[in-house]
């Protein structure tokens, strides 16, 4: 029989008796073993359904290209699947086959665009970390400083952040303490502070080695000398060259998506009693 899938990500998916339905938090995708669906004007069948669902556990339909998480729930959904539904399961094993060659070959290093990695790369050289915000964009950065027993200071201007700063070292702007943070630093701004706060923060760690000021107002109100200093726009730069790095990536996928659907119709006309319908 056909291999099917009926389209759905904005509600739940039309199936009928005997389907098997796999949730994510952006579809539902439902398994059938009968031609079900043939004339759905939605449905994709055959070679393009396997691709489609290869795509998905991939992660290239996902908002982060190339993410893993899809690929975990999928192989959670598998190891659920009833005893009855030996045909589905041999055809998601040999997805999951698929999806590992797929990802080994072209989606290796993907989900690294966020101004967190960004900052990352560029306090690698650094056993300290001076992070200055409470807001979302703080918030978002701190995860990615933890590595290599780096130590984190994280600056704002409340009494305390209003979430969990985990392995940081709280300190208040404009305290009266004239501390002396050594070490080699990186000071990395992440709120709308002034070049003046900045140069008084930059007293406290004689060792600094660079600055990551991500600030919009840069242009304005330039920052204090440095031995290096990577601004708002240069991070920009890099995000912008991954974005190209990841869509000639996923465009390789992609490609070898297609060779795996192709194979897969060729063996499943060879096993005509192999998997059948799906409908998303």
């Amino acid at each position: 029989m056909a291999v099917s899938v009926v389209q759905s990500a904005s509600g739940p998916v039309r199936c009928v008796p005997g389907s098997v339905v796999w949730r994510t938090c952006l579809r539902e995708i439902a398994f059938v073993e009968a031609p079900a669906v043939s004339g759905d004007p939605l449905a994709l069948h055959d070679e393009a359904a396997y691709a489609h669902l290869l795509e998905v556990i991939c992660g290239l339909g996902s908002p982060i290209v190339g993410e893993t998480e899809v690929m975990h729930q999928f192989k959670l959904f598998v190891a659920g699947l009833p005893a009855e539904h030996a045909v589905i399961r041999d055809m998601s094993e040999r997805l999951l086959v698929d999806a590992r060659v797929v990802r080994a070959r072209h989606l290796v290093g993907l989900g690294s665009r966020s101004y967190g990695s960004a900052v990352r790369r560029h306090v690698r050289d650094c056993s300290r970390v001076a992070l200055v915000g409470t807001g979302m964009l703080a918030h978002e950065i701190l995860p990615f400083l933890h590595d290599q027993g780096r130590t984190v200071d994280l600056w704002g201007r409340r009494e305390a952040p209003a979430w969990d700063a985990p392995g940081a070292v709280y300190r208040q702007l404009g305290s009266a303490n004239d501390c002396r943070l050594t070490g080699a630093s990186a000071l990395v701004v992440a709120a709308p502070i002034t070049a003046t706060v900045i140069a008084a923060l930059r007293h406290h760690y004689p060792d600094l080695v660079r600055l990551i000021d991500l600030r919009g107002e840069a242009r304005s109100d330039p920052p204090p000398p440095v031995p290096s200093l990577v601004t708002l726009d240069d991070i920009y730069a890099e995000l912008n060259a991954a974005e190209q790095a990841t869509d000639r990536q996923a465009a390789a996928a992609k490609a070898a998506i297609r060779e795996c659907a192709q194979a897969f119709v060729t063996r499943a006309k060879l096993n005509p009693s192999g998997w059948h319908d799906l409908c998303a």
